[in-house]
């Protein structure tokens, strides 16, 4: 290896120059690792596991791991639930917000119960040679004796009250009661009991019944089977019904619900539900609030199961679907709890609790709060879920496009289905964002929308790291286009999708940022002065949480932003730094629009259908591919390292750190490509006219600046490295299309370290 060489910094304050001493040689390049891939390490890791999505006994069958969906698997017959989606009866539903401040059920604040006990996971059935074997799976269980199930074999002429004071009726030949490790079978008619075998697998939140044969054959015949879940009363050997308001050992929820009648059960099996449904439990909720559930049934073919047939008809390839997943942590099971490490500040606003009443810290009426390594995020337990729609189109030949969407404070996956139409009165259509980006026959796409963990948490932490883990995910079952993935996001879920996609910007080709804010956290309105001034006031701001320092790490990503203009709840002038920023740099590709008028709303502007504009930009989704010219901001304050969230890496650059703790900035251009920037292009305004659903006309201005193709230079062996508070890098020479032998010529304004991948030591003169 040739000697390095280096033009010496120099840094200039006050009138006084100054000179750093460097390392040696030696010291500046040495060997390193193995290339680092692109993004965390849990997008490229093998998939976690989960205890509850575990086979142990004489139970082989894989999960469907898609919501409310059903298939004969190895001789058993699976019904995936879904998780969170336990919240009970409730008279008349909502969507967002009302959804996060108005509530069905609540469960008894004793923290045995996790907010989350009564959560069918999965009902499974399987034929003996003796007996029947049922397998109720829960998202949460640290104590079987606090929840009841009811299973309903068989089918009645009308309806039958289920016993233990369930409260609930529903068709049945013979009523199967679970509570803890006890059970029994009831026939429905005469009241006759009989036992049944229980076994319960703690670890796995897994419980089995064994009917015999004496007590109920179903021969080789097809049965009605239907399943809930409620709280116990170990005392009383009944169910719980809710009262009022919860306290440690009863559920609450029964006025705020509406209800016409108090059923005992939280969750049900075997629904079918709209997916425009922010948990996808709404016909649950109704269906509960009139103590009849004869609609929720499968009717299970006894000779398919016996016969060993596999069916997966009832298990969708595309369309919309809701998918589980496995995390690689679970700090607790179920729900978060008031007491639990990390509370928001007082006065703030959650998704799972409302208003927090019992917070730390300096109080706050912001949205969400930042929860770091050291919290508990809303939902927390290992299994979680995004909502994906898949084209109905051909694949290509290197998988799909994929576009993450994030959203918004308090809202859920499904917030995004469907076209709401005037003041939301008439049917969802097709020309949700999920259709329009999807169902396009030049770039077929798979649309993912995420939970975050709660979206609540504003993508930091393991409500980042749930991101990655969802389109990790995706991409194993559906065959995605890993060089094709757009990060985009809503309102605080924009601001996850610019601060991921600015992180870690060699995993998304794109970012589209649907009135995003820009420091985290922030509450609507009054963020347009509070985000703005030199202390934190109403809202308690993350240090290092803002974005537009980070904007130069977007040199390879192209990305359009929307803002309204005027906008009721993130003021113009927040999206408008970042814009001004886009406009002074003349390495970005962007496109900046302004909503004008009605659509400039901050809720309408991105559900209002407008997305032929965003669809007209997106093209083919692709990107910018092996760059030659790599610029990473180092922000060491976004790092959450035991939620595997931490941004040191970008394109063929690695282990960068800086040296004070605060931003560093690493700028290195590669010779080795013959390529060079063109001279930066014009920046064209203008303006446009979009039809959408809430407002039909909708009127917006553009700036943009699509960057040039770089042009042709002498091919070369050299980088060019200009460090800001960088103190190491890591380059890989393979990717940088340059040799060991490679002149460095460097820039810093202190002391730095370069590696090259696989370079052996040398000595230098």
């Amino acid at each position: 290896m040739r000697p390095i060489r280096s033009t010496l910094a120099v840094l200039a304050a006050g009138g006084l120059l100054a000179w750093w001493a460097y390392p040696s040689a030696a010291d500046q390049t040495t060997a390193a690792a193995a290339p680092v891939a692109p993004g965390p390490a849990v997008l490229n890791a093998p998939p976690p596991t989960a205890p509850q999505l575990e086979n142990t006994g004489i139970w082989q069958a894989k999960p469907t791991m898609i919501c409310h969906t059903s298939a004969y698997r190895a001789g058993e017959f699976l019904n995936q639930g879904c998780v969170y989606d336990d919240q009970g009866a409730q008279l008349v539903t909502t969507n967002w917000p009302e959804h996060s401040l108005t509530f069905a059920y609540t469960y008894p604040t004793d923290p045995a119960y996790r907010g989350n006990a009564a959560d069918l996971v999965e009902v499974r059935v399987k034929p003996l040679a003796d007996a029947t074997a049922f397998r109720i799976t829960f998202n949460t269980m640290t104590d079987p004796e606090l929840v009841g199930t009811t299973i309903a074999l068989g089918n009645s002429l009308l309806p039958r009250e289920a016993p233990y004071g369930a409260n609930t009726r529903m068709p049945a030949e013979k009523f199967v009661t679970v509570h803890g490790r006890t059970g029994d079978i009831i026939d429905a008619a005469t009241g006759k009991k009989a036992p049944v075998t229980v076994a319960v697998d703690l670890e796995r939140g897994q419980v089995e019944v064994r009917v015999p044969h004496t007590a109920y054959d179903p021969g080789t015949r097809s049965v009605r089977i239907a399943a809930a879940a409620g709280l116990w009363d170990r005392a009383a050997n009944k169910f719980l019904l809710p009262q009022a308001v919860a306290d440690a050992t009863h559920p609450g929820g029964a006025l705020t619900s509406g209800l016409l009648q108090k059923s005992a059960y939280f969750d049900v099996a075997f629904r079918q539900e709209p997916f425009n449904s922010p948990w996808r439990n709404d016909a649950q909720k109704t269906t509960l609030a009139t103590g009849n559930i004869s609609k929720f049934f499968a009717t299970v073919d006894f000779g398919k199961l016996q016969q060993q047939v596999t069916d997966d008809s009832a298990v969708p390839t595309s369309g919309y679907m809701n998918r589980l997943y496995a995390t690689k942590s679970e700090v607790r099971q179920g729900r978060r709890l008031p007491g639990d490490p990390g509370m928001p500040p007082l006065g703030s606003f959650t998704q799972q609790n409302g208003a927090t009443i019992n917070g730390e810290g300096t109080p706050s009426v912001q949205f969400g709060w930042i929860c770091r390594d050291d919290c508990v995020s809303d939902l927390p337990g290992r299994l979680q879920r995004y909502l994906a729609y898949v084209p109905d189109l051909p694949k290509p030949a290197n998988g799909y496009a994929s576009m993450v969407w994030t959203p918004g404070y308090a809202q859920s996956a499904n917030d995004q289905v469907g076209d709401p139409g005037m003041l939301e009165l008439l049917p969802a259509g097709d020309r949700d964002l999920f259709h329009q980006v999807a169902n396009r026959p030049s770039a077929p796409t798979v649309v993912i929308s995420v939970d975050g963990r709660g979206n609540d948490n504003w993508y930091y932490g393991r409500s980042g790291t749930s991101v990655f883990e969802a389109l990790a995910d995706a991409r194993r079952a559906f065959g995605l286009d890993p060089t094709r993935t757009v990060m985009s996001g809503f309102s605080s879920g924009a601001y996850g999708a610019n601060k991921l996609s600015l992180q870690f910007p060699d995993v998304f080709s794109k970012a589209f940022i649907c009135d995003g804010l820009n420091m985290a956290p922030s509450f609507p309105g009054i963020n347009g002065i509070a985000d703005t001034l030199p202390v934190d006031t109403a809202t308690q701001h993350e240090p290092g949480s803002t974005l537009t320092p980070l904007l130069p790490s977007r040199r390879n990503q192209p990305v359009l932003e929307w803002a309204g203009l005027p906008d009721n709840y993130i003021p113009y002038n927040i999206p408008r730094e970042r814009a001004n920023a886009y406009l002074a740099g003349g390495q970005y590709d962007f496109k900046f629009d302004s909503w004008l008028g009605a659509s400039s709303d901050h809720v309408v502007m991105c559900a209002n259908a407008t997305w032929g504009v965003l669809t007209d930009w997106l093209g083919d989704m692709r990107g910018v591919k092996d760059p030659f010219y790599v610029t990473y901001v180092r922000n060491p304050a976004m790092d959450d390292p035991e939620s595997g969230l931490v941004g040191d890496h970008a394109y063929w650059l690695s282990d960068i750190q800086s040296r004070s703790g605060q931003l560093g900035t690493i700028d290195v251009q590669s010779h080795g490509f013959g390529l060079k920037d063109a001279p930066a292009a014009p920046v064209v305004t203008g303006a446009g006219v979009e039809t959408g659903s809430t407002v039909p006309v909708n009127a917006y201005t553009t700036e943009h600046r699509t960057k040039p193709a770089p042009v042709s230079a002498p091919v070369a062996n050299r980088l060019d490295i200009t460090a800001t508070n960088v103190r190491t890098v890591t380059i890989d020479p393979q990717q940088a299309k340059v040799t060991c032998a490679a002149d460095l010529n460097v820039t810093t304004d202190g002391p730095l370290t370069v590696r090259l991948i696989g370079c052996p030591d040398h000595n230098f003169d």
